[in-house]
């Protein structure tokens, strides 16, 4: 199961870091296209507005996606890290992940009715309905969702899927005695 979960967090960053990667360097090239042509009128580029739009928008929540799968999207360690308690300090960072979880849902699902009840077009690409540019929105808080669910099972039992061996070097484990909180904070630094 673990190998399972840290597989497709590989595969699912590698595959959102690239499409990144490549959206930032077409919004790049296009804003420079049209800046030059607007000097150097070789070429009326009439749509790139709109293509670095849903270049922008696709590019920011799949970013938003891999950020809360890393846990550096919503850092909220001030309350956390002023108490000592272990309990109760895990109770307020399960409340935490659980607000995010309920935000995450939320913007999934009204995402899907945005989607469906949207019959517009972009202004000046006629033939790309809008609906796909907003489709980014309840396809990164679906992902936000899945990497919150998978923070708060860790959270809750101290379970975690990065814990493939012990210090026996077997497979098992769990946090050592201490608590998701404490690992995630020693990861932030």
């Amino acid at each position: 199961m673990r190998d399972a979960i840290n597989v497709f967090e590989a595969l699912f960053s590698k595959t959102v870091r690239t499409v990144c990667t490549f959206l930032l360097a077409a919004i790049f090239v296009m804003f420079i296209l049209n800046v030059f042509v607007r000097f150097v009128p070789v070429y009326n580029f009439t749509q790139t507005d709109d293509w670095i739009q849903a270049a922008l928008i696709w590019m920011i929540f799949l970013g938003s996606a891999e950020l809360v799968r890393t846990k550096s999207h919503f850092v909220v360690d001030v309350a956390v890290s002023k108490v000592t308690h272990p309990v109760l300090s895990r109770a307020i960072r399960t409340l935490v992940i659980a607000i995010e979880l309920t935000t995450y849902l939320v913007v999934f699902w009204y995402g899907i009715v945005w989607v469906m009840r949207s019959n517009a077009t972009m202004q000046s690409i006629p033939w790309l309905e809008i609906r796909y540019v907003y489709l980014a929105l309840p396809v990164s808080a679906f992902f936000m969702t899945v990497f919150s669910l998978k923070d708060l099972v860790e959270t809750v039992t101290g379970w975690s899927a990065k814990d493939d061996e012990d210090e026996d070097g077997e497979e098992g484990g769990g946090l050592d005695g201490r608590g998701a909180l404490e690992e995630g904070a020693a990861k932030r630094g």
